[in-house]
């Protein structure tokens, strides 16, 4: 044995170490607001910084240190960019303890307490989220890898082969539309349904295109639902969803990464009525439940589904008789097989604070998100989108004398110049060709005060940017 593998796994060195990061996040926890919410750096800066760290070798305490001060501070409550959490500090504890131990969780005699939590952790949510009380299900590494798994389980239940296709609302994530490639469909394997003025699903189209489709001589297996879509977080309607559906015998699939734990909001959880009623739902934790990236439920209507997409053989890892309904060994039904502890992170919060926790932070950001709504409609140079169903805002810069194309412009560069400020983090998407201001509130702690001040921002950057651009003849 050399002194320095002894050194490495050494336990005093190791306490020595723990202790002094947890000292670190908890003062950063205490003093996070001292940091700019998006410490702006290029690619070449970061870079150049961390050869530097690493050629000198530098120790643990400072590279720690650097990765916290440079990186976005989720916990800021100046944060309203992507849709990532910022966990609750014990379940990112979990994770020291996951990847100490290392266990894979391919199989149960390689990861017992993991595999045993997530089966809780799964019934519990299906009970929370009120689904069917025959649902079952697992977790697994995202929302594009749960959204590709249930497709794949939905085309595995048709069974015959064909020409497959499915419907899905034209503003729904992308990882559908790459789904269905992975799946071999190609660009006809995707049929886009058009949205109203909210960006909600037509459904009383579906007919016409489920009839148009079969003309093309495609095969519709499955309909895609959202909630919410990303860029706006609209929601479709899942009741009438679940109706087109059991009509015309499709596999009902409803991507709720992000927005279907509104379920837990007793004053929002008509988004997502019918839920109940879907063959299958991704759900995020670490968008809406606190958790740390990724953590990603996949539930089954009927948990057996479950076992419909991967029969692959591996005699070394799995007993051939076992087969359906062998819950404890996972690899039968996630595409991982070497798999995190993800259900640590969930299950020591429920064990710790319960579920009211949960329906607590649910609550709090859809409240955060009406309220940046009533403050937008109040300054007379921004224009709100559309009324936000949860947490996420759209809105934008715009002055009546000036044209599309100068508005798009205009509110593209107050974002930029925001995020090289790095004060205040908010990011931008474009809806049928119309740039807009996107706000994702995740901050439980984000105030009145912190939205009041971003607004002002956003309108003080505007006007002096209009100033300049007119001052220069632009």
């Amino acid at each position: 044995m050399s002194d320095l593998l002894a050194r490495a796994y050494s336990p005093a060195e190791f306490r020595r170490h723990g202790h002094a990061l947890i000292d670190q996040l908890a003062d950063y926890l205490e003093n996070v607001e001292r940091y700019p919410a998006n410490p702006y750096a290029t690619p070449e800066e970061s870079l150049e910084e961390f050869r530097a760290l690493l050629g000198r070798g530098a120790a643990p305490e400072e590279v720690f240190g650097r990765v916290i001060e440079r990186s976005v501070h989720l916990h800021h409550p100046d944060y309203m960019g992507h849709q990532v959490v910022p966990p609750a500090p014990l379940s990112a504890l979990s994770d020291v303890a996951s990847s100490l131990l290392n266990t894979g969780m391919a199989i149960f005699e390689m990861g017992r307490p993991g595999t045993a939590m997530e089966r809780v952790v799964i019934e519990r949510f299906a009970e929370l989220l009120e689904l069917d009380p025959g649902s079952g299900g697992f977790l697994t590494s995202g929302g594009s890898l749960a959204n590709l798994t249930a497709l794949l389980a939905a085309r595995a239940r048709h069974g015959a082969p064909g020409r497959y296709c499915l419907l899905v609302n034209e503003h729904a994530h992308y990882c559908i539309e790459r789904a269905v490639r992975v799946m071999g469909w190609g660009e006809d394997g995707i049929v886009h349904v058009p949205t109203d003025d909210h960006l909600s699903m037509r459904t009383e189209l579906i007919d016409g295109l489920i009839d148009e489709a079969r003309g093309r001589g495609l095969t519709p297996i499955a309909l895609v639902g959202s909630a919410c879509t990303t860029a706006t977080g609209t929601y479709d309607p899942i009741a009438a969803l679940a109706d087109a559906a059991e009509k015309h015998n499709l596999w009902l699939h409803i991507d709720g990464a992000h927005g279907a734990a509104v379920r837990l909001d007793p004053a929002r959880r008509h988004r997502v009525d019918g839920l109940e009623r879907v063959d299958s739902l991704t759900l995020d934790f670490h968008k809406m439940l606190m958790a740390p990236a990724i953590t990603t439920g996949l539930f089954f209507r009927r948990g057996t589904d479950a076992y419909r997409t991967f029969q692959q053989r591996a005699d070394y890892l799995l007993n051939a008789a076992d087969g359906e309904g062998d819950w404890s060994n996972v690899a039968r039904r996630s595409f991982e097989c070497t798999k995190r502890m993800l259900s640590l992170r969930i299950f020591t919060l429920l064990s710790e604070y319960g579920p009211q926790l949960f329906v607590d932070y649910v609550r709090r950001v859809g409240d955060l998100g009406q309220e940046l709504a009533t403050l937008i409609r109040q300054h007379p140079e921004l224009e709100l989108f559309t009324p936000p169903d949860i947490n996420i805002v759209c809105f934008r810069f715009r002055r009546p004398d000036l044209d599309t194309a100068s508005v798009n412009g205009l509110n593209g560069m107050i974002r930029a110049h925001l995020t090289e400020i790095g004060q205040t983090y908010i990011v931008q998407t474009t809806i049928d060709g119309a740039v807009y201001l996107r706000c994702t509130l995740t901050n439980a702690f984000t105030t009145t005060a912190d939205l009041e001040r971003m607004l002002q921002q956003v309108v003080a950057t505007g006007i002096e940017l209009l100033a300049l651009r007119r001052g220069i003849g632009v």
